[in-house]
């Protein structure tokens, strides 16, 4: 492992939309920091590429601490000012059977997203930390932590290029990385060695593994043209299929926690 080291660091200030990668990021407990911060709501529930196919062409990055740029092919961009959007309390979503208050971010991005995703939307963000409700038992070391984040389950998903290698020597036309979405890309590590980690441990951060992620539908969507196939759960059924998953079983990347707060930086090696 001496020789493993992070390749790519991504963020995903929206759930849903396209990640963009970092140099560094700073991380603690619930996750990298200016990721998934914010959710579309759409009929007082939160969603992502699944409900809504186009939100895989909403882009957003951080221009500061403050600034959300957001873009969409073909139209014009749009800056959302943080700091002074979220006054408009929207009230409550369910995630996971569990009441989680949010804050709208007001009616111009609203707008912009409804005119440019063409569904009737509103951005929201969390209306500070609440325990995240997920009573599955592979996750059980973050069930009732404190989160800030609009994420499914663990806040941090790694993957390993050579798994992704693996994957491909398998199929007929070769996946990008950004199928599986991941917040932290590992390269020189051995195939699938990241299912049997339980901690990994970087200079300046050290995060424990939580559970396997089972991978849903989006995973065979194009990120890039939005077409859609079977690839790649129908080849990773063939050999990375567990029964009694908690999620259909189909394997590829594990969710991680950090320990507490830390940084990461593209080259910092797995020790």
């Amino acid at each position: 492992m001496s020789q493993a080291k992070v390749s790519d660091l991504l963020l995903y200030p929206i759930k849903g939309c396209r990640g963009y990668s970092v140099d560094q990021a700073t991380v603690t407990p619930m996750g990298l920091v200016g990721d998934r911060e914010f959710a579309v709501i759409k009929d007082g529930e939160r969603i992502n590429q699944k409900q809504l196919s186009s939100m895989m062409y909403l882009s957003a990055v951080w221009k500061s601490a403050e600034y959300l740029e957001l873009s969409f092919p073909g139209t014009s961009n749009f800056e959302l000012n943080c700091a002074v959007s979220s006054k408009q309390t929207l009230g409550k979503i369910q995630v996971y059977g569990s009441d989680l208050s949010i804050q709208d971010m007001g009616d111009d991005v609203a707008l912009w997203l409804t005119e440019r995703l063409g569904a009737e939307v509103r951005l929201a963000r969390t209306n500070g930390a609440a325990p995240w409700f997920l009573p599955v038992p592979e996750f059980a070391s973050v069930h009732g932590k404190p989160q800030t984040k609009f994420v499914d389950a663990a806040p941090i998903l790694l993957t390993n290029t050579e798994s992704l290698d693996d994957l491909n020597a398998r199929l007929s036309d070769e996946l990008p990385m950004n199928r599986f979405r991941p917040n932290i890309v590992v390269d020189l590590l051995e195939a699938y060695k990241e299912d049997s980690l339980e901690i990994f441990n970087f200079p300046s951060l050290n995060l424990e593994s939580v559970a396997i992620c089972e991978r849903c539908t989006v995973t065979t969507t194009d990120q890039e043209t939005g077409e859609v196939a079977k690839e790649p759960l129908r080849t990773l059924s063939k050999y990375r299929k567990r029964a009694d998953g908690y999620a259909g079983g189909i394997m590829f990347g594990i969710y991680v926690t950090a320990i507490a707060d830390g940084k990461l930086a593209i080259g910092d090696n797995l020790e």
